[in-house]
């Protein structure tokens, strides 16, 4: 009943504030130019949408739900109310940032530098209150890496988010599956307060959908995927993926596959940048999304194409904790397998067309 409060809240909020939004984008001169419908430019301030249905349910979540049901954030002093505050700061702050790129077309440097002052600031808040990313790093001789390890994740999935942000429906549908699994695992490891938080990310991805599944009326810009992009990062580092008393490390192999999708993306983009000798952060038209399309599916079928590549692995996710952890390496290996094959088809199956 809680997290579908939270559900329905984020869904209903954004679904009603998407199309308002892209009335002002419209005034106000948020638009796409590149992509036309009957020769106006697509506004794209849904991302503002998306925030706000957030954090609907969010402080919903702390005037209905004083104290959820159900352990604490295992091993942060962080309380309830906390990291709600801490949520709805850092999304508001990331947020922004895209907000003021959507407007002034800022350059990658100048975006890259905005997005690591507030993963550095947020981070350094979370990293304090002893929410990091823990892996196996914590009591040896390298544990003082455990911080920066945390601010290059944040950074590294706001950033692949944002990359993965260039066809109709693919960030927001794939966010909403990330968060909806994000929400199974936390509620199976008894962690309600992400599991909430995580959940009422999912709705509000959801509600923007409706308008941004192909062929779209609206566009997140950069205000919406910076935003889904930190929090994603933030949930994967608070999250709980094993029962207690099992191998800590192996926690850090679920969120890996959830984000699976936007961290192929970045890498594969990315590799082919350098292999062409192109500036690596300049935008392309070499995703996922752009190079199924070229190899003749529709925009639709690509879309629902990685959507599926995104509950398969989500469910890989989702059995790992099931597993003994040699079982549940050797299945995180056999879904690198499914990456690889999936990366091969995409790379050898462009050239094939072309």
């Amino acid at each position: 009943m809680i997290l579908l409060t939270s559900m329905v809240i984020a869904l209903v909020v954004s679904l009603i504030l998407t199309p308002l939004m892209s009335r002002l984008a419209g005034k106000w001169g948020f638009v796409d130019g590149r992509k036309q419908t009957e020769n106006v430019g697509i506004p794209v301030m849904g991302g503002v949408a998306i925030f706000l249905g957030f954090a609907a349910a969010i402080v919903a979540g702390m005037l209905i739900f004083p104290v959820l049901p159900g352990e604490s954030i295992v091993d942060t002093p962080l309380s309830w109310r906390s990291i709600c505050i801490f949520m709805l700061v850092s999304g508001f702050l990331m947020a922004l940032t895209g907000f003021l790129d959507d407007k002034f077309e800022l350059s990658p440097r100048m975006k890259l530098f905005l997005h690591s002052i507030v993963a550095i600031v947020v981070g350094t808040l979370f990293v304090v209150n002893g929410a990091q990313v823990r892996l196996f790093l914590e009591g040896s001789h390298v544990a003082w890496l455990t911080a920066p390890v945390t601010l290059i994740w944040l950074l590294g999935i706001t950033n692949s988010i944002n990359l993965l942000d260039h066809a109709d429906g693919v960030t927001a549908g794939v966010s909403a599956i990330a968060a909806i699994f994000f929400t199974a695992l936390n509620f199976m490891h008894g962690n309600p307060a992400i599991a909430f938080i995580s959940v009422a990310l999912a709705g509000a991805s959801l509600g923007f959908l409706f308008f941004n599944f192909p062929p779209a009326s609206t566009f997140m810009g950069d205000c919406g995927s910076n935003f889904l992009g930190f929090m994603l990062g933030i949930i994967a580092v608070l999250g709980v993926y094993t029962p207690r008393g099992s191998i800590p490390y192996l926690a850090v192999l679920s969120p890996l596959l959830i984000l699976a999708v936007p961290i192929v993306d970045t890498v594969m983009v990315l590799i082919y940048r350098k292999s062409r000798g192109a500036p690596l952060f300049q935008g392309d038209r070499n995703h996922l999304a752009h190079r199924l399309m070229r190899m003749g599916y529709s925009r639709r079928t690509t879309v629902i194409m990685l959507y599926i590549f995104s509950v398969i692995l989500g469910t890989m996710a989702l059995l790992l904790p099931t597993l003994r952890p040699y079982q549940a390496i050797l299945a995180f290996i056999n879904a690198i397998g499914v990456i690889s094959v999936f990366t091969i088809f995409v790379a050898h199956g462009e050239k094939g067309n072309g």
